[in-house]
């Protein structure tokens, strides 16, 4: 063990001295961070904490049922953390070093530990910044006990070691498990919702915490020290470390290396295209070619579709969501409105992309000399039937399940227009002018990373600011509402089709 140790210890020694950095390099990440932390960060902070200081926010953040809403949100970060783990692991090392040790003959519970004592740190520091965030609000509006709010704190904590043991074992065991144990955390968070059950699972003691913040409620030690305990399944990492395997950690780290190159570089879709898996079912679903032009290619991409279950069903879930959130309401207080309203409209957004498969293939295939002998317009027109169609039919079902009026039926289906249209502007982008990589000096430092933020994100700000904006006030403007986001939408559509012609040019 001594010797294995030895040996790792010059193995570090050796690549440190190959990757040192200049100190002048280290001076400027220095300098960047110190930045980034005081005109970004804390500024950020500080608006999050005020905005959900609000008393609307806060009366809603201690409803008598809320604390069933964190138990939830609890279940499906632990959920999430075991499916992320088959995805992207909590033990990534570059390709070399993944080659230099964890292919070597040393126990891997050494080689990588360093790895996963990392990622569970960054885990970690987002919980806390997360809760921080929440009880710095609650305590800024006098609402929350400091002995209580302290508790939940550090019991967050030690929900963060138990989310760090489940990332890494969604990333050592079989995908067998992995699904079979996600589906028993969702099933036991049902059982903490619907039946009450809250002393057997940690996120029924983070719910417990939540619900001991409130006034006049009883102070709890112990689901602090149940979760403190709880996080001695670190013990167990070594054991997950060394059941790890060399193809599928090597297989994730070149994955994410041509990730993090292609972010780089500003292609976001090239990167999410390689964080998609080759389709595994539907292989041999037949494509039917027969029948007008608009409904071939609706079937074709319906078809397609089919072949990504379970993308499928997390997008159309999502869009589901975003109609329930989207429906406007008057009665909604202004802080938790303006959350809703963004958060329905950017899920609208994500939603409606999985559906959007072939548009962006119309859209990267068009050109002069089309193989299908059909403009380019009318390939990307009729590949936007299908994610209008999905728009319409999942987030009115979202609407409809909120209790909504009917007339939010009518301002769902502009939205989803809109949405659409938005998506077709963004399919029909090209690739980002190479003017935009240029360096651009400030005192600063370079900032030509924001023309590239810029271009990446333009239709989630257009979303954001419109979509957002204009639904927050769908409740009570109604008509002005509706003529505004009519109006966007035809600027939108008129933009979409200069690049669409601009394509087929």
């Amino acid at each position: 063990m001594r010797q294995d140790r030895q040996v790792i210890e010059l193995a570090r020694s050796v690549l440190a001295s190959r990757t040192a950095a200049r100190p002048s390099d280290t001076g400027y990440l220095i300098y960047v961070a110190v930045l980034v932390v005081a005109l970004v960060a804390v500024p950020a902070a500080v608006t999050i904490v005020r905005g959900l200081a609000e008393p609307e926010v806060v009366n809603a953040l201690f409803s008598p049922d809320s604390y069933r809403v964190v138990g939830m949100i609890t279940a499906i970060l632990a959920a999430g953390a075991l499916l992320l783990g088959r995805t992207r692991g909590a033990v990534v090392p570059t390709p070399f070093l993944t080659e230099f040790l964890a292919g070597s003959g040393l126990p891997r519970s050494d080689t990588l530990r360093r790895s996963f004592l990392t990622s569970a740190t960054v885990l970690g520091c987002c919980v806390l910044t997360t809760a921080g965030l929440v009880i710095g609000a609650l305590c800024l509006g006098g609402e929350a006990r400091p002995v209580s709010a302290a508790l939940f704190v550090l019991g967050c904590l030690g929900l963060s070691g138990v989310l760090a043991v489940l990332w890494l074992m969604g990333q050592s065991l079989s995908r067998r498990i992995t699904v079979g144990l996600a589906v028993g955390i969702g099933a036991s968070s049902l059982a903490t919702n619907i039946g009450g059950v809250l002393h057997f699972a940690p996120w029924g003691w983070t719910a417990l915490l939540w619900r001991s913040l409130s006034p006049g409620t009883p102070t709890l030690w112990w689901p602090v020290i149940a979760l403190a305990v709880s996080s001695l399944a670190l013990l167990a990492v070594p054991a997950l470390l060394n059941n790890l395997r060399s193809d599928e950690i090597m297989a994730q780290s070149r994955r994410w290396q041509s990730v993090g190159s292609l972010v780089q570089t500003g292609d976001v879709a090239g990167a999410s295209g390689i964080l998609r898996d080759p389709p595994v079912r539907g292989r041999r679903l037949r494509m039917p070619l027969t029948g007008p032009l608009i409904w071939v290619i609706v079937q074709r991409d319906f078809t397609a579709a089919r072949r990504f279950p379970v993308r499928i069903v997390l997008g159309s879930s999502a869009i589901v969501g975003a109609g329930w959130l989207t429906a406007p309401t008057s009665t909604v207080p202004d802080g938790v409105g303006w959350i809703t309203a963004l958060t329905g409209a950017l899920l609208a957004y994500l939603g409606v992309g999985v559906w959007c498969d072939g548009l962006r293939n119309a859209s990267e295939n068009a050109g002069p000399g089309s193989m299908y002998g059909r403009t380019a317009l009318t390939m990307i027109g009729s590949h936007a039937v299908l994610p209008a169609s999905a728009a319409v039919v999942f987030g009115a079902a979202g609407s409809i399940g909120s209790g909504a009026p009917v007339v939010s039926m009518a301002w769902w289906t502009l939205l989803s227009v809109f949405i659409v249209l938005v998506r077709v502007l963004d399919s029909a982008k090209g690739p980002m002018p190479i003017g935009l990589l240029l360096p651009i000096p400030t005192p600063l430092g370079d900032v030509s990373i924001l023309n590239t933020l810029a271009w990446q994100a333009d239709a989630v700000l257009i979303v954001l600011i419109v979509a957002g904006g204009l639904t927050r006030y769908a409740g009570t403007a109604g008509l002005a509402a509706a003529l505004w986001i009519a109006l966007a939408a035809l600027l939108v559509a008129a933009l979409a089709l200069r690049r669409v012609r601009a394509l087929g040019g």
